[in-house]
C-alpha cells in the first residue's frame, strides 16, 4: 500500500539518501510488496540496497504474507543494520527485551 502514490526513481532515491545522510537521520523502511510494484523483487529493492551501500543507519520491516500466499498470517522480519559488532550486541539486546513478553 502507497497512500501518497509517490514512486521515486532510482536518482530521486540518491538524492533522498544524500539528504538523509546529510541530516544524520537513522532511516526505517518498511517493504511489505516487495515485487508487486515492478514484478521483480531486486528491482523493487533499489533503494535498500542504495541505502545500504551509502551507510545509512538502517532498519528494515518486511513482511512476506503476500508473497508467499499466506494471507491473515504475519510472516516477516526486521533487520537492523548495524555499523560494527558492538552496535549489533546492544541492538541485540533492547529487541530480546522488548520480544520476550511475545512469545512468553
Amino acid at each position: 500500500h502507497n497512500p501518497t502514490g509517490v514512486d521515486p526513481t532510482e536518482d530521486q532515491w540518491r538524492a533522498i539518501s544524500q539528504k538523509i545522510l546529510d541530516k544524520g537521520h537513522h532511516v526505517l523502511m518498511d517493504c511489505a510488496y516487495q515485487g508487486f510494484a515492478s514484478g521483480d523483487a531486486e528491482k523493487d529493492a533499489v533503494a535498500i540496497r542504495l541505502f545500504v551501500d551509502e551507510g545509512h543507519s538502517l532498519l528494515l520491516a518486511q513482511s512476506f504474507a503476500k508473497n508467499f500466499g499466506l494471507y491473515g498470517e504475519r510472516v516477516g522480519t526486521l533487520s537492523v543494520l548495524c555499523k560494527d559488532k558492538d552496535e549489533a550486541a546492544r541492538v541485540l539486546s533492547q529487541l530480546k527485551l522488548i520480544i520476550r513478553p511475545m512469545y512468553s
